[in-house]
């Protein structure tokens, strides 16, 4: 019998049982994720909460698209352009729009969709792993529990989309037979993974190391190959349709302003924001180590794929976590990871006793994670109120003059091409182009546009100007907006000023 068949058999065998009350604990513990989940995506959704400026640059490129612009230039008669996004998910979303769908409603529609197709292929990737139904069903979900998954379902981002899309590429590879159309369909799904979110090759890495180490060579060097092949299609087909500015763009923004020493901080960072943002998915990833520590001294670690694709996952995700700016949706993929090793290992448990004390610490920190979620039920109907963006846009008033925003969507939702689509990139790209920043001084001393409307807080609050010098909008903003623009009102996170040219024209004679 060869390595991988001997390694197909293993994953297979007939798992141990479970009894009723531990499978009944954890299904209940999972049961309560999902109606919590059910009831904060609602409250998010009609109160628009979870639109932050990152799904406001996303959701702008999709508008940009729709509206025939694909990657504008770092700087153009339209204003400042610059991202690291690439396609797949803001080409999804401009589909969307041209369908006639609302610029929101379509956003949420497609964050929903990525995370229910990613449950349904974790499913589908435990059940090759030889996992019994109910326990790949309730680990599935079990992924809800962290914080950054309930952020991907009502953040519209491209992560929850690329991590789908890389499960399902994983579940191509384990499935039989094994052969050269499996491995064509995973390298297909790989690709889209990486046009959707560029870091997402952890997948395809463990996958080609898993294959070798159970002796399909020949597959791993034609996965590797057609993944490859895939990368370079979606790159050249980007830079022909963009012109060739989204290698300007890149070239100029990829790297987010690391140097070797952030990046050498980027485990820490990982570790501290983690903490700080999802403990839950803390708790996941400790227990997942326990499991690769077992895994390693069992001498089965190359052999399981589960433990390939954690580490892979580990690795790559410190290594984003090594560039300003990254924040805490890039931890979705741990806590996938960790899930999908915890739920294999257990499942694989060869004593009862083991098994059974496996489903009930899930279950557990299942639990662990409703309580804390449930607590802030409450507070998430207090905290923002429905409409809010079209609130400001309202507030606003009709014009026929550009608003400049530190969230994109504004201008979106009012329909416009907002003129900076993403702000901490001015900032950034300022310290390497001299005068980029420049144009945008020169419109707010002009007063050209309708309104400023800022998120981040008053400019009069102490630190203000620090904030905005060094990640939103870069130095000399917060003077421009002093000398020509008016505070007019607040409407919840956002500060709407004027231009005082309006005011003095209002005063009578």
């Amino acid at each position: 019998m060869s390595t991988a068949t001997r390694y197909a058999s293993e994953s297979h065998s007939s798992p141990v049982g479970v009894g009723a009350g531990p499978r009944v604990f954890l299904c209940t513990a999972v049961a309560i994720i999902v109606v919590i989940t059910a009831v904060r995506s609602w409250i998010w959704w009609r109160n628009d909460a979870g639109i932050s400026f990152a799904s406001g640059v996303m959701i702008t490129m999709g508008a940009d698209l729709k509206n025939g612009a694909f990657y504008r230039p770092l700087f153009g008669p339209a204003g400042y352009g610059g991202t690291r996004y690439l396609p797949l998910y803001f080409c999804l979303h401009a589909l969307l729009l041209k369908l006639g769908m609302p610029v929101l409603a379509s956003a949420y529609l497609l964050s929903t969709a990525a995370i229910i197709l990613l449950i349904f292929g974790t499913f589908r990737l435990l059940r090759e792993l030889g996992v019994e139904a109910w326990l790949a069903a309730c680990s599935a979900l079990m992924l809800l529990a962290a914080s950054s998954v309930q952020l991907s379902l009502t953040t519209p981002q491209a992560d929850g989309l690329a991590a789908a899309l890389n499960v399902w590429g994983l579940a191509a590879i384990v499935s039989q037979p094994r052969n050269g159309r499996k491995v064509f369909f995973a390298a297909l799904l790989f690709t889209l993974a990486w046009s959707a979110k560029v870091t997402t090759v952890f997948g395809v890495a463990a996958a080609f190391i898993w294959l070798i180490a159970t002796g399909y060579k020949r597959l791993a060097g034609l996965l590797a190959a057609e993944t490859l092949c895939g990368y370079l299609v979606v790159t050249g087909a980007t830079v022909v349709a963009s012109r060739g500015r989204v290698v300007d763009i890149f070239k100029a923004c990829a790297a987010g302003g690391a140097d070797w020493k952030f990046i050498l901080s980027g485990p820490m960072r990982m570790e501290s924001m983690a903490v700080y943002t999802d403990p839950v998915l803390v708790g996941f990833a400790f227990l997942a180590l326990l499991v690769l520590v077992f895994l390693l001294f069992s001498s089965n670690l190359l052999r399981s794929l589960p433990a390939l694709f954690w580490i892979t996952t580990l690795i790559i995700t410190a290594v984003i976590f090594g560039s300003p700016g990254t924040a805490a949706n890039h931890l979705l993929d741990m806590q996938v990871a960790s899930v999908i090793l915890l739920a294999a290992w257990v499942a694989q448990a060869a004593s009862p006793m083991r098994r059974q004390l496996g489903v009930g610490v899930l279950a557990l920190l299942t639990v662990v994670a409703a309580i804390s979620l449930s607590r802030h039920v409450q507070t998430w109907s207090r905290w923002y109120h429905p409409h809010q963006f079209h609130r400001v846009v309202e507030a606003v008033g009709p014009t026929s003059k550009p608003i400049l925003a530190e969230n994109a969507i504004i201008p979106v939702i009012a329909g416009q091409q907002p003129y900076v689509i993403d702000p901490w990139m001015v900032q950034l790209l300022r310290t390497h182009i001299p005068g980029f920043q420049e144009p945008l001084l020169e419109r707010l001393r002009n007063q050209d546009f309708s309104a400023v409307v800022l998120t981040s807080g008053n400019i009069a609050e102490n630190g203000a100007q620090g904030w905005f010098d060094n990640n939103a909008f870069g130095p000399g903003f917060v003077a421009a907006l002093k000398d020509h623009y008016r505070f007019a009102q607040v409407i919840d996170n956002d500060w709407i000023y004027l231009p005082k040219s309006e005011a003095t024209q209002q005063k009578p004679n």
